[in-house]
């Protein structure tokens, strides 16, 4: 493998598992951290970075998942 591969442009199936998995379970947390564990509606003034930072991290997860779903139609 001569050619660098970016794990965002051409993800592997091992790499899309441990990216979602990380994902889910950082925007479980973010989101837990934002809303005192669930028991209060998100604040905005207070947390506007967090919920600005699970926004930006969403699109990219959508990226990738795209990419390897594209990646994978032109291995076939």
């Amino acid at each position: 493998m001569n050619q660098k591969t970016n794990w965002v442009q051409n993800p592997t199936k091992t790499q899309l598992c441990i990216s979602l998995t990380a994902y889910i379970i950082s925007l479980i947390i973010g989101i837990a951290a934002m809303t005192d564990f669930f028991r209060e509606p998100i604040d905005l003034k207070v947390n506007m970075v967090l919920l600005f930072l699970n926004i930006v991290v969403t699109f990219t997860m959508i990226k990738v998942v795209r990419n390897y779903y594209k990646n994978l139609k032109n291995r076939k």
